[in-house]
C-alpha cells in the first residue's frame, strides 16, 4: 500500500501460552516481513492502571495508523477503551483462551493472516454498549450462568478443555432461576430467567450463536433472556456452534435498558467477572469505535 503505516502493537504476554511462538515474536516476525511499517511494541504487566495511562500517553502522540491488541477479550477491551471515539482503528491478533470478539468480527485464527489483515486497512466502525456508567461491553456482557462460569473459572486457575468442562458441569449444579424487570423505555417486563445476556455482538468465544439477530453497526443491541435451561442447553452454549432453541429464549431489542433483579446475581463484562449486582443501566454508544476487518465486513 502506498501509505506507510504505524502500528502500536499492544501485547499480553501471558497470553498464547498453548502456542509454540509467543505474540511478541510473530509482531516482530511481521514488521520484519514489512520494513516499511513503524511498529512500536507495549508489553502489558499485571499492573492494569498502569498499563492503561501508558497506552493512553502514546496515543496522545499521534500519528498512529492503527493499534493492534494481541491478547484475549481482556486485553482487547482495555484497548478499545482508549480508542473510543478516535479515528484510530483497533486491529486484533486473537492470543486469547476464547477471542470472541474477533470470532464475530470474522477475523483468522491465524495469527500471521490477522497481521496481515491490518494491512490491508478495511475499517468498520461498530456499536459499544456503556454499562452503568463507567464500564464499556463490545461483545457479550451477561447476568446469571455464563457469570458463574467466569467466575468457577477465573478463580480455579485451571485451563484446558477438560478443566474448562468440569466448570461447565459444576456452574449447572448451581443454577438458579430469578426474577428480573427490564425497562428498554418502550416497554417494562417481569420474567424469570436463568440467565441475561446484554448482546452486542452475536457468538461467545466458543462460537456458540446466542444473538442471531446481532448488527455491530446498528444503533442497537439486544437483551437475550434464556428462561429455560437443560444440561444440553448449556452444552449447546458453550461447546455448539449452533444458535439456542428460540422457543427458550427471549430477544428484546434496546438503545438504552435498565435491568433490575430483586436478588443480586452474578455478572460479568466480556470475560471479565464483575462480583454481584441488582441493577444494570446500559445504553449503546453508536459506532464508537473504529476495527480493522476483512474487505467483506467493512463499510465502503
Amino acid at each position: 500500500m502506498d501509505k506507510k503505516l504505524r502500528l502500536l502493537f499492544v501485547i499480553n504476554p501471558a497470553s498464547g501460552a498453548a502456542r509454540k511462538v509467543a505474540p511478541q515474536e510473530a509482531v516482530q516476525r511481521f514488521l520484519a516481513r514489512h520494513p516499511d511499517v513503524n511498529g512500536e511494541l507495549l508489553l502489558l504487566t499485571g499492573d492494569f492502571a498502569g498499563n492503561e495511562a501508558r497506552l493512553q500517553e502514546l496515543l496522545q502522540e499521534g500519528g498512529w495508523s492503527g493499534v493492534v491488541a494481541a491478547g484475549g477479550d481482556g486485553t482487547v477491551k482495555m484497548v478499545a477503551t482508549c480508542l473510543l471515539n478516535k479515528e484510530v482503528p483497533l486491529g486484533i491478533l486473537p492470543a486469547g483462551s476464547a477471542n470472541g470478539m474477533a470470532r464475530d468480527l470474522c477475523i483468522p485464527e491465524s495469527w500471521e493472516d490477522a497481521l496481515e489483515l491490518v494491512m490491508q486497512a478495511h475499517v468498520r466502525k461498530i456499536d459499544v454498549i456503556r454499562i452503568n456508567g463507567r464500564d464499556i461491553s463490545i461483545h457479550l456482557s451477561d447476568i446469571g450462568l455464563n457469570a458463574l462460569l467466569v467466575k468457577y473459572f477465573q478463580r480455579s486457575g485451571v485451563r484446558g478443555m477438560t478443566g474448562y468442562a468440569r466448570m461447565v458441569l459444576k456452574t449447572f449444579w448451581y443454577r438458579q432461576r430469578f426474577a428480573v424487570e427490564i425497562d428498554n423505555g418502550a416497554d417494562q417486563l417481569s420474567r424469570e430467567a436463568f440467565m441475561i445476556v446484554l448482546a452486542n455482538a452475536g457468538k461467545y468465544g466458543t462460537g456458540a450463536c446466542i444473538n442471531p439477530v446481532s448488527d455491530l453497526s446498528d444503533g442497537i443491541f439486544e437483551v437475550v433472556l434464556i428462561k429455560e435451561l437443560s444440561l444440553l442447553e448449556t452444552l449447546k452454549m458453550l461447546f455448539i456452534r449452533r444458535p439456542f432453541n428460540p422457543h427458550k429464549t427471549e430477544i428484546i431489542r434496546a438503545r438504552k435498558v435498565h435491568i433490575y433483579t430483586p436478588k443480586k446475581a452474578e455478572f460479568q463484562i466480556d470475560g471479565e467477572y464483575m462480583g454481584k449486582v441488582n441493577e444494570v443501566v446500559a445504553e449503546v454508544m453508536p459506532r464508537a469505535l473504529a476495527v480493522f476487518v476483512p474487505a467483506q465486513r467493512s463499510e465502503g
